[in-house]
């Protein structure tokens, strides 16, 4: 399936859609699991998006859009 649209845009409708469930959260955690390479891949994305620049993270990383926390973690298997 071909993959379509910006990273950070999707993962706002993600977030926007759990923050309007029709259910009382108290926190909403979402979890991604990547490739060494992958993980790089977003994580400059991310970095060149908001426009910081920061020190390349050793395994982890998280951003929050709205009251969801997006936790980016590399497999190192």
């Amino acid at each position: 399936m071909e993959k379509k649209g910006e990273l950070l845009n999707q993962l706002a409708i993600i977030s926007d859609l759990i923050e309007k469930v029709n259910a009382d959260i108290k926190s909403s955690t979402i979890i991604f699991n990547l490739s060494q390479e992958e993980f790089y891949r977003i994580f400059n994305l991310v970095e060149k998006k908001l426009n910081r620049k920061t020190d390349k993270p050793k395994d982890t990383f998280k951003i929050n859009i709205g009251m969801v926390e997006i936790i980016f973690n590399m497999n190192n298997v």
